[in-house]
């Protein structure tokens, strides 16, 4: 059988095509493929999968830590599933911050901010950052969960704050793996 590498057509093509072929050697025959497979550059695969890996690892240490804490045990029985899969499906899923309501607010000590916050199992803490126009932080402080409104969480502002030029309201969320997210009004 002839060797189709040193026939001098396709050792022209080669040359013309560049790397458009890619040429095999099999036990029966050489064969020509229509291109050159890509190869994932294997450092940044390996980076890439060992970080992927080192997360599941974190995901599955907190899970077995947290599947004994009533939360997740009460949240197991009315969803049927184990209380090691609530805890890791809540290591992944962060909180959500849907809304903050400052209607109530006139900027004066005493006067409340709502911040609308859910999570998949529960939302741990809310913080409520207010800062002027420079990104000066004027007032922090936790907001406390409503009795009566599971989802919202209320913030008494501690100080006078001057409402020219209208500050930043800032509402951070945090569940109980750590995962937060942040909704903000300038």
């Amino acid at each position: 059988m002839a060797n189709i590498h040193r026939h001098i057509t396709i050792r022209g093509l080669t040359d013309v095509l560049g790397d458009r072929f890619l040429y095999r050697k099999t036990p029966s025959q050489p064969i020509m493929l229509p291109r050159k497979p890509r190869h994932v550059d294997s450092a940044t695969h390996a980076r890439r999968r060992t970080s992927h890996q080192d997360l599941l690892r974190e995901a599955t240490s907190y899970a077995n830590f947290a599947q004994t804490h009533d939360v997740y045990i009460d949240k197991a029985r009315r969803t049927g599933v184990t209380a090691y899969n609530v805890a890791l499906t809540d290591w992944f899923e962060g909180p959500r911050l849907l809304q903050i309501d400052i209607d109530a607010w006139a900027g004066a000590a005493g006067e409340t901010i709502r911040v609308k916050a859910r999570d998949n199992v529960k939302v741990a803490t809310v913080t409520v950052e207010i800062r002027d126009e420079n990104g000066t932080l004027l007032e922090t402080g936790e907001a406390v969960q409503s009795e009566t409104e599971r989802d919202w969480w209320h913030y008494t502002t501690r100080s006078r704050i001057p409402l020219k030029p209208y500050p930043s309201v800032e509402a951070i969320a945090r569940d109980l793996p750590g995962n937060q997210d942040s909704f903000l009004i300038d």
